[in-house]
């Protein structure tokens, strides 16, 4: 393997665990907010802050925010360590060289991007556009490595 290629996968790896580590922060924090006063808490925080006042953004989050249920909150933890486990063991494999976190990563990734495509479509920002083209440059990137290896 070309030393380019090395220092591709090992960005590609922070990128992955990047993610993992975000997406067990929003775990944490849901589980956390399923029997807690923390929720009441937050959402009179968020609501005091001065960017509230025109912003009906932030206040329709918050009201969103406050009518999940515990139920909810614990899908959406659960599904943040699943996705975030996956994203760690991509990362792990891929820092360490491994051929199979290769075809992992491609497969996980390209899998994902019907669903990235779909919520630019619904709930349109710049950020998902630019996580949606780094996802489709690590899926061309890694398919050509694979293929070509």
């Amino acid at each position: 393997m070309a030393s380019h290629d090395k220092v591709a996968l090992r960005t590609i790896a922070v990128f992955k665990v990047a993610k993992a580590f975000g997406l067990l922060v929003v775990a944490v924090a849901a589980f956390g907010l399923v029997h807690t006063p923390w929720l009441d808490r937050l959402a009179q925080w968020l609501l005091s802050l001065p960017l509230q006042n025109g912003h009906a953004v932030i206040v329709r989050w918050v009201e969103q925010l406050l009518d999940l249920s515990p139920r909810r909150f614990e899908l959406i933890g659960a599904v943040a360590i699943v996705y975030g486990s996956v994203f760690a063991t991509e990362g792990w494999g891929l820092w360490t060289g491994r051929r199979w976190a290769e075809y992992l990563t491609v497969f996980a990734t390209a899998s994902l991007i019907p669903l990235e495509a779909w919520e630019i479509f619904h709930h349109f920002t710049w950020l998902k556009v630019l996580a949606l083209a780094i996802n489709v440059a690590i899926v061309i990137y890694l398919w050509r490595i694979v293929r070509r290896d």
